[in-house]
C-alpha cells in the first residue's frame, strides 16, 4: 500500500471515530413502533452478556453449595477406588476395572451433568427474559464486509469497542480489588493452615472460597445490571430517528396497500364491536330470519325517525340475534323489510321515508306485544 492510499485509509478511520464519538445531531427523535419492530426483526435488541454471565455464576454457586458435601463424598470414593485398581498389563482385562470405575463414579458424573444442565438452563432463561423470546438468524448471517480490513479497523476504533475495553478493564479492577481484599483478610488464617488437620483445612478453604464467590457474584450482578442499562441506552441511541425519517416513514405507511388494508380491517373490527354494543339498546331486531338482521332503535320523545344501530348478514346476523335474545330485545321476522333496511340504510342513519309505514307497523306490533302501548 503506497503512502497516498495509507493516508486515505487513516483519514477514513479518523472520520469514522469522530462520527462515533459525536452522535448524529439530526437524529433527535425517539424511534417509532415500526422502527423498533424492524430493529427487532433484524436482531437488534437490548442484551447484556454480563448480566447473563452473572446469573449463570450465581446459579452455579448456589447449586454447588448444596451438592458439594455429597460431591466430595463421591469424589473421595472414586479416587479410593481408582487407586485400588490392579496394575493392568493385558488389554483384555482393561474393560472391567474401568467399567467398575464408571459405575462407582456415576453419582459424581451425574452431579457434573446436572451442573452443566443448570448452567445451560439459567443462561437460556436469562436470554429469553432479555430478548422476550426472540429467535433470529439475521444477526449471525455471513457478511463479506466483515472481511474488509478497513471495516475491521473501524470496529477496532469504534466507540463501542472503546467502551467495551473500558468496561472490561473496570470489571477486572473491581474483581481484583474484591479478591485481594478478601485474601488479605484471611492472610493470618492461611499461615495457620499447616496446623490444621487435612479435613479442617479443606473445610476452611471451601468456606473461604464460597464467601469469595458470593462477593464476586454480588459484584457481577451489579455490574450486569449496570451493563444492561448501558446496553439499553446504547440501543435507544442507535435507533433514534430524524424528523425527516419519521415523515418518510409516515408517507411510506400511507402509501403501503398492505398497511392500508390492515388499517381498514382494524377499523372494520372496531366498528363491528361498537355496533354489537348497541344491540342491547335496540327497540326491535328485524330478521330474514337467519340471513339478514337489522337492529332498530326508536324513542318517540327524542327521535324524529327510527335509527338503524346494527345490521349484518349470515354470521353477523346470527350474532346480532343472539345478543338480542340475551338482552330480551324483541325479534320480528319480516324478510322483505329486513333485506330492504339492510340495503338502504347505514348504521347510525335514520330509515328512509318510504319505509316509515312498514317499520311503524313492526314497532306498533312489538310494543303492543311487550305491553308498552
Amino acid at each position: 500500500m503506497d503512502e497516498s492510499n495509507l493516508q486515505m485509509v487513516l483519514e477514513e478511520i479518523r472520520l469514522y471515530i469522530d462520527l462515533q464519538l459525536f452522535a448524529d445531531p439530526d437524529k433527535t427523535e425517539k424511534a417509532t413502533p415500526r422502527r423498533r419492530q424492524k430493529a427487532r426483526e433484524e436482531g437488534q435488541i437490548t442484551y447484556s452478556k454480563d448480566l447473563a454471565t452473572a446469573a449463570v455464576f450465581i446459579g452455579i454457586i448456589v447449586f454447588l453449595r448444596f451438592i458439594v458435601p455429597k460431591l466430595y463424598e463421591n469424589l473421595t470414593r472414586l479416587v479410593v477406588f481408582y487407586l485400588s485398581l490392579p496394575n493392568l498389563g493385558d488389554i483384555a482385562d482393561f474393560k472391567d476395572p474401568f467399567l467398575n470405575l464408571f459405575i462407582e463414579g456415576k453419582d459424581f458424573f451425574l452431579f457434573l451433568a446436572f451442573l452443566l444442565l443448570a448452567a445451560f438452563a439459567i443462561a437460556l432463561m436469562t436470554g429469553m427474559l432479555q430478548t422476550r423470546l426472540l429467535f433470529t438468524l439475521k444477526g449471525i448471517k455471513f457478511d463479506l464486509n466483515k472481511l474488509n480490513p478497513i471495516n475491521g479497523f473501524k470496529r477496532m476504533f469504534s466507540l463501542r469497542s472503546v467502551v467495551e475495553l473500558i468496561k472490561n478493564i473496570g470489571k477486572l479492577a473491581i474483581l481484583g480489588i474484591i479478591g485481594w481484599s478478601f485474601i488479605t483478610g484471611l492472610w493470618n488464617t492461611l499461615f495457620l493452615l499447616p496446623d490444621y488437620s487435612t479435613m479442617d483445612s479443606m473445610v476452611l478453604i471451601g468456606d473461604s472460597l464460597y464467601q469469595l464467590a458470593i462477593r464476586i457474584g454480588f459484584a457481577l450482578v451489579i455490574l450486569g445490571f449496570v451493563d444492561y442499562f448501558y446496553q439499553r441506552w446504547e440501543f435507544e441511541r442507535s435507533i433514534r430517528m430524524s424528523k425527516q425519517e419519521i415523515k418518510d416513514e409516515y408517507k411510506n405507511i400511507e402509501g403501503n396497500p398492505q398497511i392500508k388494508a390492515k388499517q381498514r380491517q382494524m377499523m372494520a373490527e372496531l366498528a363491528k364491536r361498537r355496533m354489537m354494543e348497541e344491540v342491547p339498546s335496540a327497540t326491535v331486531v328485524v330478521t330474514n330470519p337467519t340471513h339478514y338482521a337489522v337492529a332498530i332503535q326508536f324513542d318517540l320523545d327524542t327521535m324524529s325517525a327510527p335509527v338503524v344501530v346494527a345490521k349484518g348478514i349470515d354470521f353477523i346476523a346470527l350474532r346480532i340475534i343472539e345478543i338480542a335474545k340475551e338482552h330480551d330485545v324483541p325479534i320480528h321476522e319480516n324478510p322483505p323489510l329486513a333485506r330492504r333496511l339492510y340495503e338502504t340504510t347505514e348504521i347510525g342513519e335514520e330509515i328512509p321515508a318510504e319505509l316509515y309505514q312498514a317499520v311503524a307497523q313492526v314497532l306498533a306490533y312489538v310494543l303492543k306485544t311487550v305491553g308498552k302501548v
